[in-house]
């Protein structure tokens, strides 16, 4: 079985790893084993993938995954003060989303494009962001926000308190 691999950058900024598995099986819900066929590395600098047929960021245009794959995403963050940060997650289907290592919030199976949102408190100093997205079958796409106070930024672009590491 061939599985393939590359590793793309169309920016010079490396904010949010986004590793891609395409499954050979069926994936219904985000815990589903993965039977890999073709893994993809790309370097984004926010979290937008909007609803549609096809996977597609502004930086990569369509990138030709349609159904059961999975995404990682990884990125690292400051905070200047500790202070609430609202994450808000759009995702058709389903995602788990945690900050340094601790589930902050998931939905598990399919859905169609949903907001999924929670508040936490963050300590000054740096912090780790993973999300693990997946996509079963139909509609699809991934659009992550956090916000500080009432401003709402993309997950990757700087807020006034937090702001994006370099990886």
């Amino acid at each position: 079985m061939w599985i393939g691999y590359s590793i793309l950058s169309h920016t010079t900024r490396h904010i949010i790893k986004a590793t891609i598995i395409q499954s050979a099986k069926p994936i219904r819900s985000i815990d589903d084993p993965i039977v890999p066929i073709k893994k993809e590395v790309l370097w984004i600098d926010k979290l937008y993938f909007p609803k549609g047929n096809e996977l597609r960021h502004p930086l990569y245009g369509y990138l030709g995954y349609r159904h059961d794959f999975v995404i990682y995403f990884d990125a690292k963050f400051f905070l200047a003060k500790k202070e609430p940060v609202r994450f808000i997650i759009y995702s058709d289907d389903g995602f788990r989303l945690k900050i340094d290592g601790k589930e902050v919030m998931e939905y598990p199976k399919d859905r169609p494009f949903s907001k999924s949102e929670k508040e936490i408190m963050l300590s000054k100093g740096e912090h780790t962001l993973h999300i693990k997205y997946f996509q079963g079958f139909g509609q699809l796409g991934i659009v992550g926000y956090y916000q500080e106070g009432s401003k709402r930024h993309l997950i990757g672009q700087d807020g006034e308190a937090l702001r994006f590491e370099e990886q």
